[in-house]
Order: C-alpha cells, then structure tokens, then sequence
C-alpha cells in the first residue's frame, strides 16, 4: 500500500500495545534499526528481570509441587560439552531485530512478536511460582564438575549462581528459541530476493534449534517433560497469538488497498 493511500490518522504501530509508541520515535536511529534496537533492549530486561525475580522468589520459598522426572531423564547421560550449544540461544535475540526490514511493516511485526514474548514470559513465571518443580537431575552434572575442564567447571559455576534450580517447566529455552526461528523463517520468505538461499537457512535454523533443545536434557538444566511444554507453549503462543496478528493486519491492507484503487 502506498503512503497516498495510507489513512492519513493511522498509526504506524495501529493494532499493537501502546507502550511501543514511545519507542517508535527512535525508528531514525542507528540506520534505521533504532526502533528494533529498543525492543530487543526492552523485552530483553523484561524478561532477565522477571526470570531472576522469578526464580529468587522460588528459591527463598524452596517450595516443589511435583517432580516432572522420569527414568529417561536420569538414563539420558550428562554431557559437559553441550553446554555450548545450550549457550546458543543468547545469539539467537539480536536476529529478529536485524531481520525484519526497516520499513513500518517490519518495525509493527517486530512489536508484535515482542508482545508475544513477554506473553510468554509471563506465563511461565506464573508457572514457575504456581507449580515449581526442582530440577532434580542438575545432580549429575554436577558429579561431572571435578573432571572437567577448568573452562567448562567455570562455565557451569556460573550458570548454577544465575540459573537456580527453580527454572523447571515449561523450558524457556525451547519456547524463546522456537518463537524466534518462526520469525526469521516468516522473514526469510518475506525477504525472499535478498535471500536467494533461505530454504537452506532455514534448515540450519531448524538444526540448530533441535540440537539447542536437545541441549537441555543433556546439560542437565531441564527435564524431558520442559523440553515437550516448552515446545507445546512456544507452538501455542505462535498460532494463537502472533501468526493471526501478523496475517490480520495484511489482510487488512489488502482490503484498504484494493478499495483506494478501486
């Protein structure tokens, strides 16, 4: 749709929550991207805010509700070395933010899938207050820690003083990673002359995030029954949520379109 075609009182961001107008205002900066900037930057201190709260709260109260593990999760063996490929999905932020395009259909997508974010940030808080599971298994690596590397020792030293044992279900992990790698797949197909070989993006994309989320069982950080509601709650909020949104509003501007010019 062209800008003489637009609703001259149509907000740029109309059909999202108000609380990124503010934002928007930065959309000049930084080449453009400063609006994609600012709500990577702003979903990502929600979301590590409410993720230590959340798991301090736990924690304090040492409360469990039920334990999620099975004789899978204790016969899969711990393997120190995938925490590297666990580690990965704090790469996986940034993408949507450079890939959406910089014009007002890219920067209202991007709202919306950080709206969906910290959707899911909040249910499973709530989740992890209303029915803490401890995540049992963490008990064998942790028999690892003195044979392993001093790199890797130090690397989990320090994922146990960030991440208490209180992060159980459904995986964070599996659902943030998921939410992302269906945004840049929507991107790539959107962008799809600058990316003449996206379907084999794509699939390392999809690798990547099977190899990450077999990564939780394996790092011992999360039980099978996360990794399955992890996957089911990203799935959910994708559907549900963010994919009707995105397509609702083209099919608005098609409409719009199709009756300026008719």
């Amino acid at each position: 749709m062209s800008e003489a075609q637009k609703d001259p009182e149509e907000s740029p961001l109309s059909g999202t929550w108000p609380l990124w107008s503010p934002l928007y205002r930065l959309r000049e900066h930084r080449n453009g991207y400063g609006f994609h900037i600012a709500v990577l930057f702003f979903v990502g201190v929600l979301g590590l805010v409410g993720y230590h709260s959340t798991l301090l709260f736990c924690d304090e109260r040492g409360l469990t509700t039920w334990n999620p593990e099975s004789t899978w999760d204790t016969a899969i063996p711990a393997l120190p070395w995938t925490v590297y490929i666990y580690l990965t999905l704090y790469f996986y932020f940034p993408i949507p933010a450079f890939l959406a395009d910089r014009s007002e259909r890219g920067c209202r997508e991007l709202a919306i899938l950080g709206q969906g974010m910290l959707l899911l940030f909040a249910l499973s808080f709530g989740v992890f207050m209303l029915f803490p599971a401890e995540v049992t298994v963490r008990t064998q690596m942790e028999a690892l820690m003195p044979s392993m590397t001093p790199l890797l020792e130090s690397i989990f030293n320090i994922m146990y003083d960030i991440d208490r044992v209180w992060n159980s279900w459904p995986s964070l992990h599996v659902s943030e990673s998921l939410l992302i790698v269906l945004f840049v797949q929507r991107w790539l197909e959107i962008r799809a002359e600058e990316f003449p070989k996206r379907k084999l993006w794509i699939g390392a994309f999809w690798i990547a995030w099977v190899l990450l989320s077999l990564s939780i069982i394996t790092t011992k950080q999360h039980f099978i029954w996360d990794m399955i509601t992890g996957g089911l709650l990203g799935w959910a909020l994708w559907k549900l949520y963010i994919l009707p949104r995105l397509e609702q509003r083209i099919r608005t501007e098609q409409r719009v379109s199709v009756a300026t010019s008719s």
